[in-house]
């Protein structure tokens, strides 16, 4: 049976995790992946999550922008658009979450590889100050900072659309 291309294939054998996207090459389909595969997800894992906090960072100002230009509008369309927004900030933050975890599998990842002999893998993993052979976990502060964000974003954003006082200008 032919898998989709978009499959994630992921194979255990031992301590180690091998792990191909069936979309990259049909050949290596299902085979160990390199210490070189592991750093290009890394890298198109980093520029994903850059987009996204980028985006998180203009969320507000937008929303603040977008209430602004509704203030005239009636509460049922108000509150609409700040339904969507509130939508809007939930899924961006859990993209940038999600991003940032598969960041943290992905040096799990490389320290598994370093901890069976990979040479590559110890000496980024050594220059960088992480574990080696241990899985890696976000630090706590990451996951407050960012719940702290959320429920930040999400009052402001009820707040603009539904009870600011905008000059009728």
């Amino acid at each position: 049976m032919r898998r989709p291309a978009s499959t994630l294939h992921v194979e255990d054998e031992g301590s180690t995790l091998g792990v191909r996207f069936g979309a990259i090459n049909k050949k290596t389909w299902g085979k160990k992946m390199s210490e070189l595969d592991v750093f290009g997800f890394i890298g198109t894992n980093r520029s994903i999550f850059a987009t996204f906090f980028l985006c998180g960072v203009l969320m507000p100002l937008a929303v603040v922008i977008i209430a602004y230009l509704f203030r005239n509008f009636s509460t049922v369309i108000r509150g609409g658009a700040m339904v969507s927004a509130l939508i809007g900030v939930v899924m961006l933050t859990s993209f940038s979450m999600g991003a940032q975890n598969a960041f943290f599998m992905m040096l799990t990842t490389l320290s598994e590889m370093a901890g069976n002999g990979s040479e590559i893998a110890t000496d980024f993993l050594t220059s960088a100050g992480l574990p080696i052979g241990e899985t890696i976990n976000p630090p706590g502060w990451m996951m407050a900072l960012s719940l702290v964000q959320i429920v930040i974003n999400l009052v402001l954003t009820v707040y603009v659309f539904l009870f600011a006082q905008w000059e009728s200008s």
